[in-house]
């Protein structure tokens, strides 16, 4: 039986860290591995994911959840799986069939409701790490949440310099409208 492993959390967490070390020491037991990333996703390039320490590990692109079947490997990586469409069921079905999972994504939007499919995948998920940032603005180590800094053109906007971690007291207050000043 294989199993799903998510870590999520806020922007600047350490999530693709994660993906990227669990995907080297697969690699070096000698299992077949493929890291897998959203078509939407190019912030480190086409065909990359990278963490923020600079590791960077060659991936394909997919836009649907389903494509994952097209391929043969004992463990999937997926990063950013919030960007992805299709059918939840898919990942269900390959873990039951002996697959591995390890997945990073954001929970929530900027607007603190579940992002995309991520909800759905916490639910079936075998093990769950639920990861915190530091606080762009209070500096505490209990940021939990993606702040937009500005107004919205559309409801999905990429870019890191557009969002800040933020722990639950500077989100309210920023929502509000107050000026913080630390």
């Amino acid at each position: 039986m294989g199993d799903i492993n998510v870590f999520s959390g806020p922007m600047k967490c350490g999530k693709s860290e994660q993906i990227i070390n669990e995907f080297t020491k697969h690699q070096i037991a000698g299992k077949k591995a493929m890291m897998f990333k959203p078509k939407i996703d190019d912030r480190a390039g086409e065909t990359l994911v990278a963490s923020r320490n600079g590791r960077k590990i060659n991936a394909i692109n997919i836009e649907k959840i389903e494509e994952l079947e097209d391929y043969d490997t004992d463990v999937f990586f997926i990063d950013e799986f919030q960007f992805l469409k299709g059918n939840i069921d898919t990942i269900e079905n390959l873990a039951t069939k002996g697959k591995k999972f390890y997945i990073a994504g954001l929970n929530l939007t900027a607007e603190k409701k579940p992002f995309g499919k991520m909800g759905d995948l916490l639910c079936i998920s075998d093990n769950v790490k639920m990861m915190t940032s530091i606080c762009e603005v209070c500096k505490n180590d209990n940021a939990i949440f993606s702040y937009y800094k500005g107004k919205k053109n559309c409801d999905i906007e990429i870019g890191d310099a557009k969002y800040i971690p933020v722990c639950r007291h500077c989100y309210e207050k920023l929502n509000k409208g107050n000026t913080i000043f630390y």
